[in-house]
């Protein structure tokens, strides 16, 4: 069985590859990091838990998930048999280091590992939790509240006027880290409804045509990002004082320094903007920007 082991909620521990390791024309594009064997853990001196629920397939191979904390076991030995060396790395930063269906089976491993962990105990009546037969579900060993793995449904919306954007920096963003805008779903709304919602609480601006653009997976802990775009109606900035540092309307050509990695749906918007708004000078500065 393949594990995913996280350190924390941001990060995994992945084997990297050793040099020489894409010799041959069947390897030559693996990718640089892989998800480690159980056994090879095991080896390296890690407590791997038994019994653990196996959360996806790569390969014909199972793999699962598990929260642990190594940062204190000083006896972990780092390299492994084959020469691959474990390493923690963001969990961001991962999608461009594993092939994508690693990338998937991590990020579907930490969400239902989170899950697990977060309903050990009944909501009910507080009794211990157990996992049901043949499905992703848990059943209370006392009352039989069952329960299944949730996900937050969360909007992020690329608003166009004028052939300008509306990105924000945010006050949980890292650095200069400027964005679009992103909110969750509420009770009762529909997606487009948050959308409207989102954009006027944080900006002021109201907007028009939402369309659906894309959606990915954000298990961060545990959502589901669905992007949209619009067009400005009416309304002047004034950006939310709990939530956004700064708006910008920004042209094509003056994207900020620092803006969401390629992972992300955020990139994919911001991408999607510049091709329709920008000369072709302007998306080919934006694909030779290193990833971030």
């Amino acid at each position: 069985m393949l594990v995913a082991v996280f350190p924390d909620t941001r990060t995994v521990l992945l084997a990297r590859r050793p040099p020489g390791s894409d010799a041959g024309e069947a390897s030559r594009h693996e990718a640089p990091y892989r998800i480690p064997h159980e056994k090879e853990l095991v080896k390296a001196g890690l407590r791997v838990p038994e019994d653990l629920w196996a959360f996806a397939e790569h390969r014909g191979e199972q793999v699962t998930g598990v929260i642990m904390d190594i940062g204190t076991r000083a006896s972990l030995r780092w390299k492994l048999s084959d020469g691959s060396a474990l390493e923690v790395v963001g969990r961001r930063e991962a999608s461009d280091l594993l092939d994508i269906d690693d990338y998937w089976a991590v990020n579907r491993s930490f969400h239902l590992t989170y899950w697990d962990q977060a309903t050990r105990f009944c909501g009910s009546c507080a009794a211990p939790m157990r996992r049901r037969d043949g499905e992703l579900a848990k059943v209370c060993s006392s009352c039989g509240h069952s329960i299944h793995p949730q996900i937050a449904p969360a909007v992020i919306v690329a608003v166009v006027r004028d052939g300008k954007l509306l990105m924000a920096h945010s006050l949980r963003s890292r650095g200069n880290m400027f964005s679009v805008l992103a909110g969750f779903s509420e009770p009762g709304e529909t997606l487009e409804h948050t959308v409207a919602r989102e954009v006027y609480e944080e900006s002021g601006v109201v907007v028009r045509n939402v369309e659906y653009f894309a959606s990915q997976p954000w298990p961060f802990p545990d959502s589901l990002m669905i992007a949209f775009t619009a067009e400005y109606a009416s309304g002047v900035l004034v950006a939310q004082e709990s939530e956004i540092r700064e708006l910008r309307w920004v042209a094509p050509s003056e994207l900020p320094e620092e803006i969401p990695g390629t992972y992300s749906v955020a990139r994919r918007l911001i991408e999607w903007f510049v091709s329709e708004h920008g000369s072709e000078g302007d998306l080919q500065d934006l694909l030779r920007r290193e990833r971030t």
